[in-house]
């Protein structure tokens, strides 16, 4: 299978076991990560006065642990966005009181939080993100801050680079896990390979990209995965390229 490319777009800290289960998986594998996390400096200090600690995503567990270690000696109840997120907070010695049962999505994990009626929360993140937790908490009756400790910023490439990268063509299948993500791309992609680039297929972590995707144009294959991540990445991938190869 390896006549199939992939390409992987997710930060860079967070694409090497990806990367190797697609390689695994007998896919030729490139990485060109659209997205760049660089960490903040955040007071953390009065986080002990909350009721419930919401963790967004892997990034705002290791940028919390920056600025504060984990685990934390709070009477807080912690949440998760997901199972990653649940896992990086367990290996950082941390309690996981709420998740999703499934998925990783701020309507998912609402669907697990009970009354928050004059309740305080917390939700650690990176400097933008969707309102939908936070607006969604307020409505509910809770006091709701946000917390960031992390910046999602466009990767700095020369046009050489990104020339030299596709001087072979593009992969036949993309990885994006984030609207943002799959923005930036657009943003990377060299102006002249773009029409080439929205006949590519694509795996996307929810409909709401997936829908971005048609909007930018893209007219092959959109699947999304389910769960969201390398658990349903893989095998939504792995279904395009065996219909790929059948064209061949």
């Amino acid at each position: 299978m390896t006549d199939i490319s992939v390409l992987v777009t997710r930060p860079a800290a967070q694409s090497q076991h990806f990367a190797e289960m697609l390689t695994d998986a007998g896919l030729a594998t490139d990485r060109l990560p659209t997205i760049e996390i660089n960490f903040t400096e955040a007071d953390l200090s009065d986080l002990d006065d909350y009721d419930l600690i919401v963790f967004t995503s892997v990034n705002a567990v290791t940028g919390a642990h920056r600025n504060k270690p984990l685990p934390w000696q709070t009477t807080a109840k912690t949440a998760a966005i997901g199972s990653a997120t649940a896992k990086a907070l367990e290996n950082l010695a941390t309690r996981v009181d709420l998740k999703p049962a499934t998925g990783a999505s701020s309507e998912a994990l609402l669907e697990v939080i009970d009354d928050v009626h004059n309740k305080k929360i917390a939700i650690v993140r990176g400097d933008t993100g969707r309102e939908t937790l936070h607006d969604t908490l307020i409505s509910r009756g809770a006091e709701v801050r946000y917390y960031s400790v992390y910046k999602r910023v466009l990767p700095q490439y020369t046009q050489e680079d990104l020339h030299t990268r596709f001087s072979a063509g593009l992969p036949d299948i993309i990885s994006i896990t984030s609207d943002l993500g799959l923005n930036h791309l657009m943003q990377l992609i060299p102006p002249q390979l773009k029409a080439e680039l929205l006949q590519r297929a694509l795996v996307v972590n929810s409909e709401r990209c997936a829908e971005s995707a048609r909007k930018f144009g893209f007219t092959a294959t959109v699947l999304v995965a389910d769960p969201p991540g390398d658990a349903g990445q893989l095998p939504k991938i792995l279904q395009i390229a065996k219909k790929l190869l059948t064209t061949r």
